[in-house]
């Protein structure tokens, strides 16, 4: 009891932080629960597949899912850690509350995984628990925390590696290195958006040691390698086994084709995704689940046809996609789950309402007082102003040599990394793309934000000391 006082005492903020958390994703879940007619499968059920993989799992029909003609077929999208899982539990508990329980307490423990990386980074008590408070507060956030993607669960075992990888800045030893690639390479497979990241992890470990590069840097960076290597492989081999091709997923051929290519047609032809979707990928009656990596190659070079006749509209895709990736919300999705009415909705970004028709998006403002859509825009302002205030702090960073320190130029590029990829899914961009790399944004912002302040305040003691000296 005394030990566990004196945890409390150390880990103050830490509790309460944890606490909020789990209170915003359980009043949250009820409230979904409710909508649901009191049933757990729709209320945890998302639209990417991971119910139907899970169940077939359990079932005993592999890894796949049932297409339309009731044929269990292996899936060529979904990678396969967070789908064992959800197997898993479910196997060893016979229920989908035990898999929302999980996926909530992972989903509360990623703001104190998050604090301790800022304290890594930046030192600050301010900027740790601010960051803690933010993550552990955005909306979009409580709703992945018990919704079958893949953003919770991802998010944990990603950030878990940075942890180890940042302790390995500090002190480089070979459980540092080996829990960071043991983490690093499960993320991988859950999430296989970070498949090239390590060439900028190998880039770093490199740099950090820059006045130093000893055999040991070597030997540790292979390492990395073999073991990040070896983690990935099983799956690699059961993709050569089921599709012919070694490969982690067919997602990048499937954003591709079903995402950006539309985008970039729909910003041409002056129309909506949904017009240049259905003309485009449904053409000829194509299905766009047939896509796998036995013909990803041929549906790549198919879309790439296309978006080379458009480098403007392609151009202007990738800058809306990155703006989006900083500012989306997620609110209107929330409200569609939880079962909120919503009168009138945005037809187009917001940010391309604004420049295209600002007359128009005013007036749309003005229309939607008093009803939750209000609410949207809002929080679009708010994210604005934070992705604002976040090129602020990485700005300051730099400003104060954080060039030369690796943990600020990883930080950076990691947001980096993920706002790029992010490019390829075009209209499809949501609040969902930038939740694993939210801690960076949040603690960017709150120290771009201390630095303004800090700024504005010694302005303001300047002006009233020339003042009052004047008035002498």
């Amino acid at each position: 009891m005394t030990n566990f006082k004196i945890f409390l005492k150390n880990h103050k903020a830490e509790c309460i932080i944890f606490l909020l958390a789990l209170v915003l994703r359980i009043v949250l879940f009820s409230i979904n629960f409710t909508h649901n007619n009191f049933d757990i499968v729709p209320t945890i059920r998302g639209d990417d597949g991971y119910y139907e993989i899970s169940k077939s799992l359990v079932d005993g029909n592999g890894f796949g899912s049932i297409n339309t003609q009731g044929v269990f077929a292996p899936n060529p999208l979904r990678p396969p850690v967070w789908p064992f899982l959800i197997a898993g539990i479910l196997l060893l508990f016979k229920s989908y509350w035990a898999v929302a329980f999980f996926e909530i307490i992972m989903g509360s423990f990623i703001p104190i995984i998050g604090m301790k990386i800022v304290r890594f980074i930046f030192g600050d008590r301010r900027v740790i628990t601010a960051t803690g408070v933010l993550m552990a507060i955005e909306p979009y956030a409580i709703f992945l925390s018990f919704i079958f993607y893949t953003e919770t669960s991802f998010t944990f075992f990603f950030l878990i590696s940075i942890i180890f990888l940042l302790k390995y800045f500090k002190d480089a030893t070979m459980r540092n290195i080996v829990w960071f690639s043991v983490f690093f390479g499960l993320a991988t497979l859950i999430k296989p958006t970070i498949q090239y990241l390590p060439v900028v992890v190998v880039a770093l470990l490199i740099f950090h040691s820059r006045r130093n590069l000893s055999k040991k840097v070597f030997v540790h960076t292979g390492i990395f390698i073999i073991l990040f290597c070896l983690i990935i492989s099983s799956w690699l081999y059961r993709n050569k086994s089921e599709f012919g091709v070694w490969g982690m997923s067919a997602q990048p051929a499937f954003n591709l084709y079903v995402y950006l290519v539309p985008t970039v047609l729909a910003i041409e032809n002056k129309t909506d995704f949904k017009t240049e979707w259905l003309a485009f990928v449904r053409k000829d009656g194509f299905d766009e689940s047939t896509i796998n990596l036995s013909n990803s190659k041929e549906i790549t070079r198919l879309a790439l046809a296309v978006l080379k006749k458009h480098p403007k509209e392609l151009l202007i895709s990738l800058f809306t996609t990155v703006v989006t990736f900083f500012t989306h919300d997620g609110l209107l999705n929330i409200f569609g789950y939880a079962g909120v009415p919503l009168v009138n909705t945005f037809q187009k970004p917001a940010l391309g309402m604004i420049i295209a028709d600002p007359a128009g998006f005013i007036s749309f403002i003005r229309s939607s007082f008093g009803s939750p859509i209000i609410l949207i825009v809002f929080a679009r302002i708010a994210w604005f102003i934070i992705a604002i205030l976040a090129f602020i702090g990485v700005f300051r960073s730099l400003c104060r040599r954080g060039w030369l320190k690796t943990e600020i130029l990883f930080s950076i590029a990691v947001v980096g990394y993920f706002a790029a990829t992010t490019a390829i899914n075009g209209f499809g961009v949501n609040a969902r793309f930038k939740i694993p790399v939210e801690v960076f944004i949040f603690a960017f912002a709150v120290y771009g934000l201390l630095g303004l302040s800090s700024s504005i305040l010694s302005k303001l003691k300047k002006n009233e000391a020339f003042n009052n000296n004047s008035m002498l």
